[in-house]
């Protein structure tokens, strides 16, 4: 039957071919869209993640409210009016026992390492050259292993910041901004204190210029005695074994808390509707390109089997039955929709492997060049998708040539 199905679509090979080509076309556009979506997704939730981590665990605001002070110090019988409402914070948010998060964190089989951080708003100073930075205080080996932050440096290396050794690594534009070079040392001023002399021991770049324009790191113990604040812990970036796994477990830690715990997804939900709306604009295009192959297959296979009726009539008359007349068109065209996607699944491979040797022309944390996925669920989605287009184009036209018998196909041709 295979045979049989294989002779009859190289009988008319034009027709073959242009089928071949639409199913391989709509396969490798899928390709070439996902890999460079899905690749521009890793790259920007890889830049998330250097500041989110899968898990942040941070301090609570406490807002002054107005309501709740007065219902604390005054009677509900007195009518009490404010000249001037309360407002503002009660304090800045901090974890009040991060000691016990620690421990916590170190016992639970889900978290590879969690890592403490401080983050401060400092003014940055070299000559007469003033800049507004936030120098994040983080423990440079903790941070390592929470985040891929140390494949951004350009120069130097975050272990460089040692205890007590009054280091900084600035972004690219924070240094481009204060004209500063590794080995110069800067004044940073966080207004509790006079200014303190930092040494530059690093150059980092994200490529996303709103980081790279102010953000800065310092020791963790270096950030708590200039701000004068020791022991302090502004939040906790937590790495997990599973990342899918960060909002269930941020629902769970926060049962036990009064601190906010936020899963990466959570923290940028913004950024997590638009993959939604890229993954939709994706699957529409897809389905799109695929049903115009669905149409090609469909059409080939109705003209075919017009062609093909006096065949059939003799396969019939020989014996052939309904189911095996079936099988004859719907074998052709699965080999339609089969060698069509193994095609486009090579030429969408061979296409994002140019599209990744691109060089866009700026830097972008890693490199310049365009970043591509090879996730494999990509290359499955692609066939099994030209698969289902081809068997569904194929079903109607086969179950009606099952349906013909030899004497309608007598009286069709008289």
């Amino acid at each position: 039957m295979f045979y049989l199905a294989l002779r009859q679509l190289l009988s008319r090979k034009k027709q073959t071919f242009l089928i071949f080509l639409g199913v391989s076309f709509g396969t490798m556009v899928y390709v070439l869209i996902a890999g460079v979506q899905l690749g521009m997704r890793e790259y920007l939730a890889e830049q998330l993640l250097n500041n989110t981590a899968h898990i942040r665990i941070s301090g609570r605001e406490r807002p002054i409210i107005k309501d709740k002070l007065t219902e604390r110090f005054f009677s509900t019988d007195e009518n009490i009016k404010w000249i001037v409402p309360p407002s503002g914070k009660r304090d800045e948010a901090r974890l009040e026992n991060p000691g016990g998060w620690f421990e916590r964190l170190s016992q639970d089989p889900e978290v590879i390492s969690y890592a403490p951080r401080l983050v401060v708003n400092a003014l940055a100073t070299r000559g007469k050259i003033n800049k507004s930075i936030s120098i994040t205080g983080v423990i440079p080996a903790r941070q390592i292993e929470v985040s891929s932050l140390e494949d951004y440096m350009k120069e130097g290396s975050l272990l460089e910041l040692r205890p007590g050794g009054h280091s900084i690594v600035l972004a690219s534009g924070v240094m481009d901004k204060l004209g500063a070079r590794i080995g110069e040392s800067i004044s940073i001023s966080l207004g509790t204190s006079g200014p303190r002399h930092f040494k530059i021991v690093g150059k980092v770049r994200l490529g996303n210029q709103q980081f790279d324009d102010v953000i800065a790191f310092a020791h963790l113990s270096d950030i708590q005695a200039i701000n004068k604040t020791p022991g302090r812990v502004g939040e906790i970036a937590v790495a997990l074994v599973d990342m899918n796994k960060s909002d269930e477990l941020a629902d769970q830690w926060s049962l036990f808390t009064v601190d906010k715990v936020e899963s990466w997804k959570e923290a940028n939900a913004s950024f997590m509707q638009i993959i939604a709306i890229q993954d939709a604009v994706r699957y529409v295009i897809t389905v799109s390109i695929l049903l115009v192959a669905g149409f090609g297959i469909y059409n080939v296979l109705s003209i075919m089997i017009g062609q093909k009726q006096k065949e059939i009539a003799i396969l019939r008359s020989i014996g052939y039955s309904p189911r095996k007349i079936f099988s004859l068109f719907l074998i052709q065209g699965l080999l339609l929709g089969f060698v069509g996607a193994l095609i486009g699944l090579s030429l969408g491979f061979g296409l994002n492997i140019l599209v990744e040797r691109y060089d866009l022309g700026f830097d972008i944390g890693k490199g310049s060049h365009l970043i591509v996925s090879f996730e494999p669920s990509i290359y499955i989605t692609a066939f099994v998708a030209a698969q289902v287009s081809a068997i569904l184009a194929s079903f109607f036209p086969s179950y009606h040539a099952s349906k013909l018998t030899p004497l309608e196909i007598i009286r069709s041709n008289l």
